[in-house]
């Protein structure tokens, strides 16, 4: 099959050929489709030209996107681990404060159990 050069070269040289004779006599059908042809690869050429250029610009903006999201992500996982820290701070915090409270509970429960031995100890010296 052919190669586009001499394709595109053949075109070329018959669509000048056709061209050079319109206004001097009438072409036929044939060479009509000559130009025809020519006119349709010019317009190939140019669409591919431009989808060439919109796939590019639409691929640099996706390269943006994907910086973007990147540096997102990064600084969301900058912040978690921030907020990982401060839990952590706070478990820290509620750890001494259940070790307060169990401490107030075993003072209360001694403290319950003196009282109750000592209600107990008048309440049997009373009664004695």
């Amino acid at each position: 099959m052919f190669g586009n050069e001499v394709l595109d070269s053949w075109l070329h040289k018959k669509s000048e050929e056709i061209l050079s004779k319109v206004d001097k006599e009438r072409i036929t059908t044939e060479e009509m489709l000559i130009l025809v042809l020519k006119a349709q690869t010019n317009h190939f050429h140019h669409v591919d030209v431009e989808n060439r250029e919109e796939f590019s610009r639409i691929n640099g903006e996706f390269k943006k996107i994907h910086l973007q999201s990147r540096e997102f992500n990064e600084s969301i996982s900058k912040r978690f681990e921030q907020v990982d820290k401060r839990f952590e701070q706070v478990d820290k915090r509620f750890e001494r404060v259940d070790k307060r409270f169990d401490n107030i509970i075993k003072i209360l429960m001694w403290g319950g159990a003196l009282i109750v031995t000592m209600i107990s100890g008048l309440y049997v010296k009373l009664l004695v």
